[in-house]
């Protein structure tokens, strides 16, 4: 007789069922990671170690430095660039950041299809900023769910040796939390992982995860998505339908280019997704307009505008911005009559036609604001399950744009992949952008570094704002 934990990503009842035991050393920790503890497995062994390492470590990081819900090893990623493409304190901050990951370790070894909404799963490292005090200019009272992991849409090139983010910084309520921003004029907030990653130091450490997010129980909704379309010849044609809000672009804008990736089915008829409608919500014109500046960037977000006149009539892009009138946007804070009048809905009969494709992407209360008017709409939506009917969505049903795979292993064995994950799954493994510049100079990147000509190339000892060396981060120097 025993007792240990089942329920992980990898769970199999016929030949892996106790597969978080090696994880979760007793009940409180099993639970903990979203993982039944039953009598049926068997008792964890007395040397059990979530953190030992294991034959499946990436080759560049050592041992997991944390275990995330389901049983996901999370390992140290250094911070290696970031920019602000928006930084403006009234109407909002994003921070593109990027981690570096191991050679040859993409996000197609690691399985994760952002084509199809798979994401990473990001924390801070053990131990560190729990009771960061800021400064004397900008205080905090720490941080905000100190280790607990958030999830987080990758815009990254999926043959790219790094995973890139991009992430809207948030700040505490202050009226809920009773505090102060800055702690100007009253007790400082906490800070919470956005204003984290767009604040850190390059060459923290923060700890990703390596494989998508899958639950392996039935009290969660998390799972990864199955796609409710077929590329297959003879089938839609489909009208794909996304309402965003603010980053979600990180999720949408990549959906969009895999959706779009192929004009053709394999038989040479026109795809069988006839076209993608894009209503994407923003409290000011600003926190759009950044995504069409110039930018040397690669990330797939940027991309998938940059690409957008290539689609023809088989994309559109509307703004809905609600905190100011701009000429750029037609529609104000999204209702039930915006939806109504940007997508051309006839009526609200029920009889919608089942090739008209929808996906929410934002806040939890955004998300249970948009489903309930497309229902009144008449589409037919429907919570995914017991857990996500408590929880407002995920909606699955014939009008949803993905339903959900089953629990555990079953539901990542032969998952179909998005078109983008085959386009890149072709690809060699490329090295992330180039991201080391000397210390306090920006533009004394590697590619300065590399000019000099002397042998050995003196600027090999250099330091970096990331606290490395150029010889350490810039190819072929001759060190």
């Amino acid at each position: 007789d025993g007792a240990g934990c089942s329920g992980g990503y990898t769970y199999d009842a016929e030949t892996n069922p106790c597969d978080l035991t090696p994880v979760a050393c007793d009940q409180d920790a099993c639970e903990a990671i979203d993982g039944d503890w039953v009598e049926s497995c068997p008792d964890p062994p007395p040397d059990c170690d979530p953190l030992a390492p294991s034959p499946d470590d990436p080759s560049c990081t050592g041992p997991p430095k944390g275990i995330d819900r389901f049983g996901k090893k999370m390992y140290a990623r250094k911070l290696v660039a970031r920019d602000k493409p928006q930084d403006n304190e009234d109407e909002g901050v994003f921070c593109h950041v990027t981690f570096d990951l191991c050679e040859g370790e993409t996000m197609i070894t690691q399985q994760i299809d952002s084509g199809f909404g798979d994401y990473y799963r990001v924390a801070n490292a053990p131990g560190e900023w729990c009771d960061y005090e800021g400064t004397a200019d900008y205080a905090f009272d720490g941080m905000h769910k100190c280790g607990e992991a958030r999830s987080y849409s990758p815009v990254t090139p999926l043959n790219e040796e790094s995973a890139q983010f991009v992430i809207k910084q948030a700040r505490a309520n202050e009226e809920e939390y009773e505090c102060k921003h800055g702690g100007q004029g009253g007790p400082p907030c906490k800070f919470g992982m956005s204003e984290l990653a767009c604040m850190a130091p390059l060459g923290t450490e923060f700890l990703l995860s390596v494989n998508p997010d899958q639950g392996g129980t039935d009290h969660t909704t998390h799972y990864v998505y199955k796609p409710n379309f077929s590329l297959e010849p003879g089938n839609g044609p489909y009208t794909i339908n996304f309402i965003g809000q603010g980053v979600s672009l990180t999720e949408i804008n990549i959906g969009i280019m895999s959706a779009l990736l192929q004009p053709f089915a394999s038989d040479g008829s026109f795809s069988t997704i006839k076209e993608v409608n894009y209503l994407w919500a923003n409290s000011y014109w600003s926190n759009a307009a950044w995504i069409f500046e110039p930018t040397d960037s690669d990330d797939l977000a940027r991309e998938a505008f940059r690409q957008m006149g290539q689609y023809g009539v088989r994309f559109n892009l509307m703004n809905a911005i609600s905190r100011e009138r701009v000429p750029e946007a037609v529609w104000p804070r999204i209702d039930y009559d915006v939806i109504g009048d940007a997508f051309k809905i006839a009526n609200n009969a029920t009889d919608k036609d089942p090739n008209i494709k929808w996906f929410v992407v934002g806040s939890s209360g955004f998300k249970k604001s948009m489903y309930p008017y497309l229902k009144s709409w008449g589409y037919d939506l429907y919570p995914c399950s017991d857990a996500a009917a408590d929880k407002g969505y995920p909606q699955c049903g014939p009008n949803s744009l993905y339903n959900q795979e089953p629990p555990g292993a079953a539901g990542l064995k032969d998952r179909e992949r998005s078109q983008l994950f085959q386009f890149y799954e072709d690809l060699a493994p490329v090295p992330g952008p180039e991201t080391w510049h000397k210390k306090g100079y920006t533009s004394k990147d590697c590619t300065w570094a590399r000019s000099h000509k002397a042998v050995p190339n003196p600027r090999c000892n250099t330091r970096g704002e990331d606290g490395t060396t150029a010889g350490e981060s810039c190819p072929d120097m001759d060190c």
